[in-house]
């Protein structure tokens, strides 16, 4: 299927959400020398070896000023990984930011791998859950941002909180001018949800003062990642590629409304989790038969 509206909407708005939390509410932690740990995942290649960090979603985005991009890994006391251009991808591995790890292609499994990296105070996943579904089956693990949380790697695949869940409920169009020009409003419900009440706070009040801005129409076939979760070209700037984009008839956040769930009802969750809630209006003027 050739790529629609929706597509583009779902893809710009998640990558607009990643950079305004870390830009906006510096929503990241630096870490530095952090060892990798070996483990087993049949799902990737036999040819590499995942050596996984305590922690999802690395920062990948070098807008964010002061936040650590990795440009690869150092194996025992040898840097490896930069991005080669002749090859399009790194020498010898591929960095999975999503899940936290490095994709190292040999068959040693006895290797120290080290890394320097950003994690992202909160990851972002796009769910067809309810928010209902999501706060009653309440089936996260909790990967804590924590400094002396335990320090060996998180399982891959899984999604865990702190973690901001998007869902689309409704999309409609109307008649807005002359010549066939129509109003498409998409609604979009972000549920956060976080390990205390001070980060959901800061969260909630970021996106509270949204309303208004606008929002790059970004294809999907520039989404940032490849297959391993790397970055296609090497590197990804949000602030570079927004700009390009900023003449395709961009999305305006028409209204924004938050709230959160009570503490009485958060008190019956089997994790001791706070949840709150963001409800996007996004609009956007365009020419649908075109």
């Amino acid at each position: 299927m050739i790529e629609q509206y929706h597509h583009k909407l779902t893809n710009s708005f998640m990558l607009w959400f990643d950079n305004y939390l870390l830009t906006k509410g510096q929503a990241y932690t630096n870490h530095t020398g952090v060892k990798l740990e070996h483990y087993s995942d049949d799902r990737i290649d036999s040819a590499y070896k995942a050596y996984g960090s305590p922690y999802k979603q690395w920062v990948f985005d070098s807008s964010v000023s002061g936040a650590v991009i990795p440009d690869g890994v150092t194996v025992g006391n040898t840097p490896t990984g930069s991005y080669n251009s002749l090859v399009s991808g790194r020498e010898g591995m591929a960095l999975d930011f999503d899940n936290g790890r490095a994709l190292v292609e040999t068959s040693n499994e006895n290797y120290e791998v080290t890394a320097d990296f950003s994690v992202k105070d909160f990851n972002l996943y796009f769910t067809n859950e309810t928010e209902e579904d999501l706060i009653v089956e309440n089936k996260y693990t909790i990967n804590s941002r924590v400094p002396s949380a335990g320090f060996g790697p998180i399982e891959p695949y899984d999604q865990v909180i702190p973690a901001v869940f998007f869902n689309t409920n409704t999309s409609n169009n109307k008649g807005f001018a002359f010549g066939g020009m129509e109003e498409t409003t998409t609604t979009i419900t972000a549920t956060v949800m976080s390990e205390d009440s001070y980060m959901l706070d800061g969260v909630l009040s970021i996106f509270n003062d949204s309303k208004n801005e606008s929002i790059a129409l970004i294809p999907i076939s520039e989404h940032p990642f490849n297959e391993f979760n790397d970055l296609k070209e090497g590197s990804f700037n949000y602030k570079d590629l927004s700009e390009s984009h900023n003449k395709c008839g961009s999305l305006y956040i028409n209204n924004v409304n938050t709230s959160k769930l009570t503490d009485r009802a958060r008190k019956s969750l089997s994790n001791n989790i706070f949840v709150g809630f963001v409800d996007f209006e996004i609009q956007q003027h365009r020419f649908r038969h075109q």
